[in-house]
């Protein structure tokens, strides 16, 4: 059983994130969470009878302004349940939900709340490290079937992490996997990128998952770009150093969807 939870607005790529949820198949929970960000939530607004009445109300607004998106995805996906609804931060509140529950993945649609799926990326990741938690993220920009998967793996354990999480979520996909290998901090290494390719492909091969495997080196710059930006999945593409930033130059409009394992410890 996978336990998604799909943080969700009344946008168009939310229903991308729930209906790519779906894909998943049909042993699986599927809990949508949407937060309510009214303009004044950081202002105090009276106490007992009047801040309870303004609560009631927002939270009235914010279950009106999500029912119908969430009713018309569950009728082609039963594994929907009814949408959990908050007032607060729309990315600080869908992270503690996540940690105080049985989930195994987050899932987003972007833009998000105004952000491309980078900066969804820093975001989650910057609440991440200050609550010093392991947030698994799964940030969607379109509607596709999840058919061809590149992993980058550099022999970090934040790579190497996610390949483990890509390995949760692979039973219930099937796509192809392409894995490449990355010197990390020894860039241009061809030994090192070898040598954590080697590593995770072992990952996966150890779970019964078949991978083509390639180096960096051996792609080339252009070619490494170009699979990047066909998968219908990108595993992993950030960079060892920095997580807040992509490993490649990929812009927010080249990427179909991204798996990362955000770690704050």
């Amino acid at each position: 059983m996978l336990n998604l939870l799909v943080a969700i607005d009344r946008s168009l790529e939310a229903s991308f994130a729930l209906r790519t949820a779906c894909l998943f198949g049909t042993d699986l929970n599927i809990q949508p969470i949407y937060v309510f960000d009214p303009p004044g939530r950081d202002l105090a607004f009276g106490a007992g009878w009047a801040r309870k009445s303004w609560e009631r109300e927002t939270s009235r607004q914010a279950e009106e302004n999500i029912e119908d998106l969430v009713e018309a995805e569950r009728s082609q996906c039963p594994n929907i349940h009814d949408p959990v609804v908050l007032t607060g931060d729309p990315i600080l509140e869908p992270a503690e939900y996540f940690w105080s529950g049985n989930f195994d993945l987050l899932a987003v649609g972007a833009p998000f709340r105004g952000m491309a799926p980078l900066a969804l990326c820093r975001r989650f990741g910057h609440v991440a490290r200050k609550e010093h938690r392991t947030l698994p993220l799964m940030v969607v920009r379109h509607l596709k079937s999840i058919e061809k998967i590149v992993a980058l793996t550099d022999g970090s354990d934040r790579a190497e992490n996610t390949l483990g999480l890509l390995l949760k979520i692979n039973s219930f996909i099937s796509g192809k996997i392409t894995l490449v290998g990355m010197a990390g901090s020894q860039k241009g290494d061809l030994s090192t990128e070898t040598l954590n390719l080697e590593r995770g492909l072992a990952i996966l091969n150890e779970k019964g998952i078949q991978a083509t495997g390639c180096s960096t080196s051996a792609l080339g710059p252009e070619r490494l770009a170009a699979l990047m930006k066909t998968a219908d999945l990108l595993v992993n593409p950030v960079h060892r150093k920095d997580p807040s930033h992509f490993s490649c130059e990929l812009g927010d409009d080249e990427i179909q969807s991204v798996l990362l394992l955000l770690n704050g410890r």
